[in-house]
């Protein structure tokens, strides 16, 4: 089994730069999934030192999106596919993260079926909830290039 410390993120995101909100994948089980994501100085969605709201919610997406990615290619051995957005429900964010700050980003699965998949999302900072979502996202036919 490969280490998750080993993997490349951009092998298992469709996402590239600048459009990057995952660093790396810290945990995968059945149920849950965590990310880490550093805030870089520049980023396309940092102003004035913080990250936006829209750049938190990407963050909770592309953490979903790392979850089927790494089910795809390292325990399916199957391609990484494209995924989209269905739905965004109860998006509350208690505060921006500052450039610098490390994300981890927590995904709890409630459903995956038939390619369409319900999940609760946890932004953290240390020990801080900064953000909370629930999303439903759908896997397209499309293989990430």
């Amino acid at each position: 089994m490969t280490s998750f410390a080993d993997i490349d993120i951009l092998g298992i995101l469709p996402q590239r730069e600048p459009f990057l909100f995952v660093d790396r994948l810290l945990h995968y089980d059945d149920r849950e999934t965590r990310t880490a994501f550093t805030v870089p100085e520049g980023h396309l969605l940092v102003e004035d030192g913080l990250l936006s709201a829209s750049g938190v919610l990407e963050n909770m997406a592309q953490s979903s999106a790392a979850r089927i990615g790494y089910l795809n290619k390292y325990i399916l051995h199957v391609p990484v596919r494209v995924g989209y957005i269905g739905a965004i429900r109860k998006f509350r964010v208690n505060r921006l993260p500052a450039v610098g700050e490390t994300l981890e980003t927590s995904v709890f699965l409630r459903e995956d079926v038939f390619g369409i998949s319900l999940a609760d999302a946890v932004v953290r900072v240390g020990e801080e909830v900064i953000a909370e979502a629930s999303l439903k996202t759908a896997l397209g036919e499309k293989e990430a290039e």
